[in-house]
C-alpha cells in the first residue's frame, strides 16, 4: 500500500502540473462542520483531494471520454460525474475522520517509517510542481501531508478492522470484510453530526485538463521557436 500510495502521488504530480485555474476562495472555511462547530474539514483540503481525484479519473478515463467524463451522468446516478465525485469525496472525508478517531482503539498509529515516507513524498510533490500549479490546486505542505497521512491511516485501519472481524467471527464466507467494515464505519458516523455547506461545495470545479494541456503545448512550441 505504501508503494501504491507513493506511485499515485507521482502520477498526480505529472498530471496536476499542467492543470490551470484559480485558487478557490474561502480556503480555510469549513466545508464540513462536525458536531455544531466542535471540529470541521476545510474547503481548501477538500479542494485538494478533489483535484487529486480528478487527476486519477482523467488518467484512467480521460482519453476515452474527454470532458464528457465530467459533464454527463456516467454511472446512472442522476447527476453529472463531477457532482457525483464531489459527494463521494465528502463521504470519504467524513469516513476518514471517524476512522482516525477510532485508530487508538485498534492500536493503529503511524510508525517512524510511515512518517518518513509521508514527509519525503510531500517534499517531492512540493519540489516537482511549479508555484502556479501549486496555487491552482491550493496546495501547500499541510494539505499534501494530510492527504497522504489519511491514506496510510485508512490502509492500516482497514487491515486492523478486518483482522478483528475475523477473530471475532464477524467476517465469514457469507459476510465479506467490506460489508463488515462499511457497517462498522456507518455505525461510528451515526454518532457524529456532519453538516455540509452546499454553497462552498459548489466551489469545487473540474479544471479542463485538455485545454490546459493544449495551452502548455502551445507555450512550449512558441518558446522553442523563439516567439
Amino acid at each position: 500500500m505504501k508503494k501504491k500510495m507513493l506511485s499515485l502521488l507521482m502520477v498526480f504530480i505529472f498530471v496536476m502540473a499542467i492543470l490551470s485555474g484559480c485558487k478557490i476562495r474561502n480556503y480555510s472555511s469549513k466545508l464540513i462542520d462536525i458536531n455544531s462547530g466542535e471540529d470541521g474539514i476545510t474547503l481548501g483540503y477538500a479542494n485538494f483531494v478533489f483535484k487529486y481525484n480528478q487527476a486519477r479519473y482523467d488518467i484512467n478515463y480521460g482519453s476515452s471520454y474527454g470532458t464528457k467524463l465530467w459533464t454527463e451522468d456516467m454511472t446512472g446516478a442522476g447527476q453529472t460525474f463531477a457532482d457525483e465525485v464531489k459527494q463521494n469525496i465528502v463521504d470519504t472525508l467524513e469516513t476518514q475522520y471517524v476512522i482516525k478517531k477510532h485508530a487508538e482503539e485498534y492500536k493503529v498509529e503511524l510508525t517512524d517509517d510511515d512518517k518518513t515516507k509521508v514527509d519525503d513524498a510531500t517534499k517531492k510533490f512540493m519540489e516537482e510542481n511549479s508555484s502556479s500549479a501549486l496555487n491552482s490546486m491550493g496546495a501547500d505542505e499541510d494539505v499534501v501531508k494530510q492527504m497522504l497521512t489519511d491514506m496510510v491511516y485508512m490502509s492500516k485501519m482497514e487491515k486492523a478492522m478486518t483482522d478483528r472481524g475475523r477473530a471475532d467471527g464477524q467476517i465469514t464466507d457469507e459476510n465479506s470484510s467490506s460489508t463488515y467494515i462499511n457497517n462498522l464505519v456507518e455505525g461510528w458516523k451515526a454518532s457524529y453530526e456532519f453538516t455540509v455547506d452546499d454553497a462552498l461545495l459548489e466551489q469545487l470545479k473540474v479544471d479542463d485538463l485538455y485545454e490546459a494541456d493544449k495551452a502548455s503545448q502551445t507555450k512550449a512550441t512558441n518558446s522553442t521557436q523563439g516567439k
